[in-house]
């Protein structure tokens, strides 16, 4: 160590630093000195350093209290443990960084108090003092439970996260299951809200009732727009472009949900839509998926016409196809169709047999002349041992009965228009009903209404447009009726005897359909049958569309092909066949049967090559050619090929009882007939 002998300190150290306190170091912090007595910003003490104003690293003139120059890892806390950094005024921190323990209540610690942190928690708070929620915010990893969260303006961290980073998400906020769990609030409204508890969305509301829901208030009758769809295509030609909303549903394919169009809402443009307001006309039309294609069903025009069926409607409502009503409809003129001639009968008279219609000019017969004047000028009635004294009004129902005879198998009673005098070259037909011919080339409309009768047992009812009066199928070559028969008259081997079919002959091809519709007892059915101009038929049951068939019963061109043949079994069959293609001939449902009319089985599944029956009954050969039996349609809306051309039919409504039994009876209500006026 250097001596001062003979120099003073001073002259020896010129810049000789000292602290400004005579004592040796302590706790408290004491300013170094120069050789003068000047006080330095540097203050020391024993287990602390202070700079009174400021300290720069790398940097010659600091401008903030710590000014660090530096690039890379200029500036690093660790010290193994819990790291922290705090920033604030005594024990009111504005930033802190780490466990911050235990200097503020962030997880559960106390500001100034000794409280441990929860262990695993790191986080970031700025301004979390009073924890109220208001001008904080606090970032939050909890890795005990692999949660995070930033918060702002709240301090209930536990609630969900937003979460930074992810290979397909650049932001992903997790709602969790809060009623409001997220809220965009502006101008003292909530302009956006999520519903985490119920998995709803809110536009204008905090409590949305619906998936989504848009609220906005307008003015007292006036409107307001809650949504807008714009297509910004701009073009010269833009009559016929569309904005639409589509609808689509999940579906079950195998053990995979897949998605298709349900349904469509299009609002398109009838013009080019140029800068000119009378250019600028638009349609809305609705669409709807029938066997998974979607497809227009109405349209209301730029006009105001709504058109159902078709595209280019010409009035208020335009409707193309038929119109079913079950309740009034009410007009201020009239709504019948100004192109169709129509007859409606609802026996205010009862028919009564051709022979009660015929008077001997010659005879003074009063009784023969009283039951003349009370017959049925339009309807007779005819049947095995059919009796006048049958036909009666039913005291319960609004319509005749038709009772059979009681004592004979096969007694039957059949209503049909007057057939007499139609050929007789001086009165000509008795009524319009034959006298009018209603050709399968007149777009013909037939409808009646019937009831069953208590017992349904043991009888057969028909209605419909045939050629002659007789039940069976095979007789007309060409007809169109509703059959129900519970002893397989018309079908032998029908597997179904509680349904209403249909059967339809064109050229002596039968084609006979089970509809589906039970018959019960007591029970009133409407039926309708529509012809249109392309001769293809239409059925109604109850309003209802059914399927017609579009196969024969008939050889199907299917044949077994496993060089065995097949046994009866109780259980499921695949068969093998070969031929023409199975998917062409048969559906899940149809009756298989063979040349004879044995019924095979049902079909529960069919493939080009494989037709799968629920069990055989009637055992098959090789090479034996497979036949349908009572065909199902493809579809409920399935409509008949082309009649035959010209052929002119009868409606004919009848019961026929199959054993010596027990009468039966039927309510017929009503008959309708309509065509067009010209062919």
């Amino acid at each position: 160590m250097a001596t001062l002998s003979g120099q003073t300190i001073a002259g020896r150290f010129s810049s000789l630093l000292k602290t400004n306190s005579d004592s040796t170091l302590t706790s408290t912090v004491t300013a170094l000195q120069d050789g003068a007595g000047n006080d330095s910003d540097l203050q020391i003490a024993t287990n602390k350093v202070n700079i009174a104003t400021s300290l720069g690293i790398n940097r010659a003139t600091p401008t903030f209290k710590l000014d660090l120059n530096g690039t890379t890892n200029s500036f690093r806390i660790d010290n193994g443990t819990n790291v922290s950094l705090i920033s604030g005024k005594g024990n009111t921190f504005g930033f802190c960084a780490g466990d911050c323990n235990p200097a503020v209540t962030v997880g559960g610690g106390s500001a100034g108090s000794t409280t441990a942190q929860t262990t695993g928690k790191t986080y970031i708070a700025i301004d979390p003092t009073a924890h109220s929620g208001n001008g904080s915010t606090i970032i939050n990893n909890e890795a005990s439970d692999g949660t995070g969260s930033i918060g702002i303006g709240q301090n209930s961290l536990s609630t969900g996260f937003i979460h930074f980073g992810d290979a397909d998400k650049k932001f992903y906020f997790e709602a969790r299951s809060a009623t409001q769990a997220f809220d965009i609030f502006g101008n003292s409204t909530t302009l956006f809200s999520v519903d985490g508890n119920n998995k709803r969305i809110g536009m204008g509301t905090a409590a949305p009732n619906n998936t989504l829901e848009i609220q906005a208030s307008g003015s007292a009758k006036g409107n307001i727009d809650m949504l807008a769809l714009t297509n910004s295509i701009n073009n010269a030609d833009m009559d016929g472009t569309e904005t639409s909303i589509l609808f689509n549903q999940f579906y079950y394919d195998a053990s995979t949900p897949a998605i298709a169009d349900a349904g469509r809402i299009s609002v398109g443009t009838e013009t080019d839509w140029t800068s000119t307001a009378s250019t600028q006309d638009a349609f809305m039309a609705f669409e709807t998926s029938d066997g998974g294609t979607v497809a227009e069903r109405m349209r209301i025009a730029s006009t105001g016409n709504v058109g159902i069926g078709t595209t280019s409607p010409t009035a208020t409502l335009h409707v193309a196809g038929n119109i079913v009503a079950t309740g009034s409809i009410s007009s201020d003129v009239s709504i019948e169709p100004t192109g169709r001639y129509k007859l409606e009968e609802y026996f205010s008279r009862k028919p009564q047999s051709n022979a009660s219609m015929i008077i001997d000019p010659d005879a003074n017969d009063a009784a023969a002349l009283a039951k003349y004047v009370k017959a049925n000028r339009h309807f007779e009635l005819l049947g095995t041992n059919a009796d006048d004294a049958k036909v009666t009004y039913s005291s319960t129902k609004a319509g005749i009965n038709l009772a059979t005879n009681g004592g004979n198998s096969a007694d039957s009673m059949i209503i049909l228009p007057h057939l007499d005098f139609l050929t007789d070259q001086n009165t000509g037909a008795q009524t319009a009903w034959t006298g009018v011919l209603w050709g399968t080339e007149n777009s013909v409309e037939w409808s009646c209404a019937i009831t069953t009768d208590s017992n349904i047992a043991d009888h057969m009812i028909y209605a419909g447009l045939k050629l002659t009066n007789t039940h069976l199928s095979a007789t007309d070559a060409n007809q169109a009726f509703f059959f129900y028969d519970s002893s397989k008259t018309i079908l032998s081997n029908q597997t179904t005897t509680d349904t209403w079919h249909f059967c339809h002959s064109i050229g002596g091809t039968d084609y006979i359909v089970n509809t589906g519709v039970s018959v019960a007892t007591d029970t009133s059915y409407r039926f309708r049958i529509s012809i249109d101009a392309s001769r293809r038929i239409s059925i109604f049951i109850n309003d209802e569309q059914k399927g017609v068939a579009t196969v024969s019963n008939g050889d199907t061109g299917v044949n077994i092909n496993n060089s065995g043949g097949y046994g009866t079994s109780g259980s499921s069959v695949a068969m093998t066949v070969d031929g023409t293609d199975a998917t062409t001939k048969f559906v899940v449902g149809d009756v298989v049967a063979d040349s004879s009319g044995n019924i095979i089985g049902t079909v529960s599944a069919v493939a080009t090559n494989t037709l799968t029956l629920s069990s055989i009954t009637h055992a098959v050969a090789d090479d034996e050619d497979l036949y349908l039996f009572g065909t199902k349609a493809a579809t409920s809306t399935t409509e008949s090929a082309a009649l035959t051309d010209d052929i002119d039919l009868i409606p004919y409504i009848g019961i026929v009882k199959h054993t010596n039994t027990t009468a039966r009876n039927l309510v017929v209500h009503y008959e309708k007939i309509s065509r067009i006026l010209f062919e």
